[in-house]
């Protein structure tokens, strides 16, 4: 029954046009661009990092709400009441789906940045990113589905995903440096889960493993799943 729920989401998924855009399109277009403008090894390091995070977060965020939006306007969340499926499991479901693609966009950056730019990683580069992309799926997935939970349309979800999501990102040194910013920024910044993602991509291209900042993305990936769980509502 899982892999039947898990094959419809995915199949729902795959054809969200925001997920194009924002998880596909922007960030490959980002890493190219970027990259080809800057020609330093280590900038493009980074950029690879936060090109792929920033699919990761905005797939998992964003378009993850819309598509539980959807989903409850058609009304498709009522059938969980008639099946045996846990909404843990259901959530589960939708964060392996999920995965299947963040994965798959990854890869392409991966390999956009060897062609392009003659970038490499090791093995055990890429089973840390590998893990990363899993962590961070269900982390930033369980934050869309929380946020989801509260929005009254998509209106709301668009502006709430935004108000999480945008800020995530810029209170991170994904693509500059905090170095220089105020205080308050850089409390902020200890707090956000995208800056640890952050950290331990950059070790994974070197690799080597942040584990602080892994075990601290893994304590908010717990939490943030938990809360989703509670949260979820099926009408």
């Amino acid at each position: 029954m899982i892999r039947s729920v898990m094959a419809l989401m995915a199949k729902s998924i795959y054809k969200d046009a925001y997920m194009l855009v924002w998880s596909i399109l922007l960030p490959l277009g980002l890493f190219i661009g970027l990259g080809m403008y800057h020609d330093g090894a280590s900038y493009r390091a980074d950029l690879l990092v936060a090109s792929m995070l920033l699919s990761l977060v905005m797939g998992a965020i964003n378009t993850s709400g819309f598509w539980t939006m959807t989903q409850h306007r058609r009304g498709v969340f009522k059938l969980l009441k008639l099946s045996r499926l846990p909404i843990s499991q259901f959530i589960l479901c939708s964060i392996l789906a999920r995965l299947l693609m963040f994965v798959g966009i990854a890869a392409l950056l991966l390999l956009a940045g060897f062609l392009l730019f003659d970038m490499r990683i090791s093995a055990v580069g890429l089973m840390l990113v590998l893990a990363l992309l899993i962590i961070g799926s269900v982390c930033f997935t369980s934050i869309g589905y929380a946020i989801a939970s509260r929005a009254r349309d998509e209106g709301m979800m668009n502006m709430m995903s935004t108000v999480v999501s945008f800020p995530m990102i810029f209170l991170s040194t994904a693509f500059y440096s905090l170095d220089q910013a105020p205080r308050w920024i850089q409390f902020l910044s200890k707090l956000n889960p995208f800056e640890y993602a952050v950290r331990i991509g950059r070790s994974a291209m070197a690799g080597a493993v942040d584990v602080p900042s892994l075990a601290i993305l893994v304590a908010f990936a717990v939490v943030c799943a938990g809360i989703a769980i509670r949260t979820f509502r099926v009408e």
